[in-house]
């Protein structure tokens, strides 16, 4: 495995980790609650995981675009652990448990965008690449 390779491995698991410490800290401990917030985050990490791989094979078969093929899992799992460590320092008042439901789904859809970014910078990159 690359080094970009076990960044990616490390984002992918980052996120899930951060979730249920943040869990830890606002809920009483119960493993249902610890397992079903770690599956929710796991699945969107998952699915940026693959496509940061998708795009790392064909990043490593031109030597360019390393960097912009990890963005899909990088950026939405370092910007939920602050949102997580965040809400879980400064809980809300009205319903602190909500945005373990809501956080997952928008970190899907960034991971989705962000793909689609990552995607067309890759390919700006090989092309750059075979211009030279």
């Amino acid at each position: 495995m690359t080094a970009y390779g076990k960044v990616n491995l490390v984002g992918m698991f980052m996120l899930p980790a951060a979730a249920v410490l943040a869990a830890m800290i606002v809920f009483p401990i119960r493993g249902d609650t610890l397992l079903a917030v770690a599956a929710m985050n796991a699945l969107p990490m998952l699915i940026a995981g693959l496509i940061s791989g998708l795009l790392l094979r064909g990043a490593n078969r031109a030597g360019v675009g390393h960097l912009i093929a990890l963005w899909p899992t990088l950026i939405p799992a370092a910007t939920g652990v602050v949102w997580y460590l965040w809400r879980a320092v400064l809980p809300e008042a009205v319903a602190p448990g909500r945005e373990y439901l809501a956080i997952p789904q928008y970190m899907l859809l960034a991971v989705l965008g962000l793909g689609c970014v990552a995607w067309i910078g890759c390919r700006v990159a090989r092309a750059r690449l075979a211009a030279a």
